[in-house]
């Protein structure tokens, strides 16, 4: 509201001023939000209500959660800050100052308002006026420490300067003069978007036309103020909050008043928070003036139950009539909308759930195809594209890369290949108007097909059965389902996972039952504070790292041994993980067997980056070892597409076992949210009937694994000896050509993947800025270095795609080249050509390293 405010007022000064030049450009105006938020939604229609495109010139900078937790060491660095409400704000703030500074150098913002008019929710409980005006002074008080510090330590780390109307000396001095009875809030105008509601008093002065006959429209005017941590998603804190807290142990948490006596955390956030401080910042703790209770509310003068230290309680409180309802249908319908004020998009060919349009339609507002939308479709946050860069979180497109550009970046997460592209759009045709039963029975027969079809390919033992999974991180639920079914629910089941820091992120809280993603493939975003699976409550287990802080392989084997036999002593079910390939390829020593067949114990080998041999998978099924595998990673499907691979003994055991209890676990807040009947192999046909309950069809994990198996097809005719020797004659080639870089170490190789530091000075980069490295790599930045050579420039301008970072120890984190199937393909057929594209990844990756100061000062 209070932007608006500004902008409402502002827009006829500037056109008056302009015009006076003959200057018809339109004002530049920056909004941050998820898709959907409510600060979105109002700012569209506020720009409609201001004349569009004509007069304002609108842009807004969309975000993901997990894409903002990446920044958090940065918000905290830059913030020199633990205080969490104001993190909360700062990250949104920051991406915003991040867009508006590409474009000016100054902004105006609304700051200052609600402490001037009570625009805080809180201030319906307030008990008299006396209370309402001295708590004004209160937090009036704290704008340097809280709000202005914020905004202005956000703003000036992009270089861009904020100016604050509200704060006008003079206007602050009538604001706070006026009577405090006329900012009181009525609790009941606050529930019905009234006047009465919070800010009334700055409401009313703004209700008409400004002086170019536009009014800021009722929803906009009369909305619920939201904190800009709020206002920019209404779930994405609780979804931020679940992240860094699964990062944050039990004993850290409990030692929490003995490490920081000082301010002492007391959320897994707060704690999170502060340990990113204390990295930066140590000895300096007492130098933070966080809020009194942990929060702006908590430190007023009465009791309020609208705030806790995790912030608003009921965030339902800021949606309004401009959001698209969320849709949470779970059935099949002949015909899909979507609509906001601003447009209107026609659904899409193949009839989906109404819990998809969100990924489908950001990805047709990038400008994507019907089929390239689709293939987005059933997936989590890590498959959605982003408007503002057309990009998923990965910088990855639904489409093939150019064919000037390079790409090795198979480990971490794929574009479609041509080959796989043309394979899903053939069977997207094929799908193309199917609806109700007819797609149904269409995509059940595209499963049966896929797991003949991987069956085969991996020339798996006869008895071998697969469940078809959105992803590898989704995966993880079944085998805890599985030991379910084989010991029921009254026996304990505790789930040992290794190589912490080198697996996917989703994989560890997911094999404690939690939610991974702010998404589920099948019900869409989720809301409320539900942390884990309906039905995989009370779950144990145990975390252990690949590497030790100064980067030494930790004996994860043993470790695993350890818990087995702990897990045992106590009567519990243990669940032990072996990874055959993390994210530098290093694969644990040991893969543990499942003992008893699994009446003992439940064996897991994560082999989802799909680098392994014929003998190596047959003898993981033959000692009754679950295989978690994807075709996403070394076969280059887009992102996801995961399996699961039964062994025979396992599956025999499963044919004639009921369903596990609870059944809750099947529905959409259980596995219904990731999985239908159609993914599952006849050995689980008991789970299939619990999940056949709605008709719905996943047909973007159809289109992956369509995808994936045309990249596996393009290789099944080479023999495995044929295929170990060229990756072998690949890895030390390519690993030689970084280490003949002054600036570049083949830090470790295993198998297809080469892990790389570079250097930096005396030291090597850091995670945060091989994050910076890795977007330039898929950019051409040679503009950027003018004092490069001329060979620089010319690496500097290819497009590559390489490995994201992975942090590998206290001295220095990694990037990496991998080999994809389509550049094995390659390899084998012209090891010359392939190998000049591997050297020009190389030579980019020096010149970045060499030219690191300058492309970090572009602000590109």
């Amino acid at each position: 509201v209070d932007s608006c405010i500004v902008a409402h007022d502002l827009l006829p000064f500037w056109r008056e001023e302009r015009a006076a030049i003959g200057d018809d450009r339109p004002i530049s105006t920056y909004t941050v939000g998820m898709v959907n938020s409510p600060d979105v939604m109002a700012a569209k229609a506020m720009v409609d209500a201001l004349g569009g495109e004509k007069h304002v010139q609108h842009n807004i900078r969309s975000f993901t959660p997990d894409e903002v937790f990446d920044l958090i060491p940065k918000i905290v660095y830059h913030m020199e800050t633990y205080e969490a409400e104001l993190i909360r704000s700062a990250i949104p703030n920051w991406l915003l100052a991040e867009r508006a500074a590409q474009d000016v150098k100054m902004v105006l913002t609304g700051e200052g308002a609600d402490e001037l008019f009570a625009g805080y929710l809180y201030f319906q409980d307030a008990p008299s006026p006396r209370h309402a005006q001295n708590e004004l002074r209160r937090i009036y008080g704290m704008l340097g420490n809280i709000n202005l510090h914020r905004t202005d330590r956000m703003t000036m780390a992009h270089g861009l300067e904020a100016r604050v109307p509200f704060l006008d000396t003079e206007f602050t001095r009538l604001a706070m003069s006026i009577d405090p009875s006329r900012k009181m809030v009525d609790r009941e105008a606050v529930m019905t978007n009234s006047r009465g509601r919070e800010k009334t008093f700055l409401r009313e002065l703004f209700e008409g036309p400004n002086d170019n006959g536009h009014s800021i429209p009722r929803p906009v005017l009369w909305r619920a103020k939201a904190m800009q941590c709020e206002g920019v998603g209404e779930d994405w804190v609780s979804i931020l909050q679940r992240k860094v807290s699964s990062l944050v142990s039990d004993a850290e948490m409990a030692d929490a008043h003995i490490t920081y006596p000082v301010n002492t955390p007391h959320t897994k956030e707060e704690l999170y928070y502060r340990r990113i401080y204390d990295e930066n910042f140590h000895g300096l703790e007492h130098v933070v003036k966080p809020w009194e209770g942990g929060g702006r509310a908590m430190g007023a003068a009465w009791k309020s139950d609208m705030y806790t230290r995790e912030g608003l309680k009921n965030t339902n409180l800021l949606s309004h009539s401009l959001q698209q309802k969320a849709a949470f249908s779970t059935t099949t319908s002949s015909s899909r909308s979507f609509s906001t004020a601003a447009q209107s998009v026609e659904g899409p060919a193949v009839s989906i759930q109404n819990f998809d349009m969100e990924a489908y339609n950001a990805a047709l507002e990038s400008g994507y195809s019907d089929f390239e939308a689709s293939l987005t479709l059933g997936g989590d946050d890590r498959s959605l594209i982003k408007t503002d860069v057309r990009t998923n979180k990965y910088h990855i497109k639904p489409v093939p890369i150019e064919n000037t550009s390079v790409f090795r970046g198979s480990c971490t997460g794929n574009p479609p290949t041509q080959r796989g592209y043309d394979a899903a759009m053939e069977l997207f045709a094929k799908l193309e108007g199917l609806e109700g039963k007819d797609l149904c029975s269409a995509v059940q027969a595209v499963y049966d097909d896929h797991r003949s079809r991987l069956s085969a390919l991996l020339n798996l033992p006869e008895g071998t059965e697969v469940v078809l999974c959105p992803s590898g991180s989704d995966a993880e639920y079944i085998p805890i389902a599985i030991a379910r079914a084989l010991k029921g629910d009254d026996v304990h089941i505790t789930n040992g996972i290794t190589q912490l820091s080198e697996i996917g992120a989703g994989s560890a809280p997911a094999a404690v039952g939690k939610y991974f993603s702010t998404h589920v493939p099948l019900v869409g975003r989720l809301s409320g504070e539900r942390e884990v699976l309906s039905g995989f409550e009370n779950l144990g287990g145990i975390t252990v790292s690949a590497r030790d802080n100064e980067g030494n392989v930790v004996d994860a084997a043993t470790e695993m041994d350890n818990f087995a036999e702990e897990a045992f002593a106590r009567g519990a079910y243990p669940i032990i993980h072996g990874v055959f390939g993390g994210k530098t390829g290093l694969r644990d020593s040991k893969m543990a067997p499942s003992l008893e067949g699994g009446d003992k114990s439940l064996s897991v080998v994560d082999a989802c980056q799909g680098r392994f041999s014929t003998d190596e998978l047959h003898e993981w099924l033959n000692q009754d070892s679950l295989v978690l595998f994807t075709a996403s990673k070394f076969y280059q499907a887009p992102p996801f597409c995961g399996a699961v691979l039964i062994p025979k003994g396992v599956a025999d055991k499963l044919r004639g076992t009921p369903a596990p209890q609870p059944h809750t676990m099947f529905d959409a807040e259980g596995l219904g949210g990731f999985l239908t009947e159609k993914e599952m192999p006849p050995c689980l046909q008991s789970w299939g009937e619990m999940l056949g309950q709605e008709r719905r069809s996943n047909v973007g994990l159809a289109l992956r694994w369509e995808a994936g198996l045309a990249g596996m097809e393009a290789l099944s005719h080479v023999p495995d000896d044929v295929r170990i020797a060229a990756v072998d004659n690949w890895a030390g080639t390519v690993s030689n050509m970084v280490n003949g870089e002054d600036n570049l170490d083949a830090w470790c190789t295993e198998r297809s993947i080469v892990s790389i530091r570079v250097q930096k000075g005396d030291g090597w980069l850091s995670m945060s800025e091989l994050r910076d490295l890795y977007r330039w790599m898929s950019m051409d930045v040679s503009g950027l270095v003018p004092d490069a050579t001329a060979e620089e420039k010319e690496a500097l301008s290819q497009s590559t795609y390489i490995g994201q970072p992975v942090h590998v120890s206290d001295s220095h984190a990694i990037v990496r080249i991998a080999l994809g199937v389509e550049s094995l393909v390659s390899y084998l057929d012209d090891s010359n050509s392939t190998l000049q594209e591997d050297q020009a990844v190389v030579k980019k990756l020096a010149a970045i390293g060499k030219h690191f100061a300058t492309l970090k000062d572009s602000g590109h």
